[in-house]
């Protein structure tokens, strides 16, 4: 059975030595990730998004983590406003599977709704433009499913 630090080890492992394009090797993640626990994926892909320790090859490691995380859409533990929090300092913009996978987890409207109300409350510069970027895909996904 793979446990959350095995998980995030093989993600590592595959987004520095492959990078984010290799169809391959996220099939071979995904077939892999389907035979464990839904909160031990969830956790390491998530981890990702939040833990500083995991930011080395950023892009690459978002990138792989994303696609798995919305691919595979395991239940979220944690509620939308603490995800949202926990990733808006170091979720890189360009990342679009996370709010993606956040409108799957939760429903496209109760994401949009709650990041525009959101919105008012900050007062970090970094963060508005996190939780702005996050809008942005949330609403092209909602465009892409209707």
């Amino acid at each position: 059975m793979l446990d959350r630090q095995k998980i995030v080890e093989m993600v590592r492992d595959v987004a520095d030595k492959f990078g984010p394009s290799n169809p391959q090797e996220i099939n071979r993640l995904i077939r892999l990730l389907q035979k464990a626990s839904e909160s031990h994926v969830f956790f390491a892909l998530f981890s990702f998004f939040y833990d500083p320790s995991l930011q080395e090859n950023k892009f690459h490691r978002q990138q792989v983590a994303g696609t798995l995380l919305f691919e595979l859409a395991p239940a979220s533990p944690l509620e939308l406003e603490g995800s949202v929090y926990a990733a808006a300092k170091i979720w890189d913009y360009s990342i679009e599977e996370l709010p993606w996978y956040w409108c799957k987890a939760f429903g496209t409207n109760v994401v949009v709704n709650f990041l525009n109300d959101l919105l008012p409350d900050i007062e970090d510069k970094e963060t508005i433009k996190s939780i702005q970027t996050m809008l942005f895909w949330c609403r092209g996904f909602e465009q892409q499913c209707t």
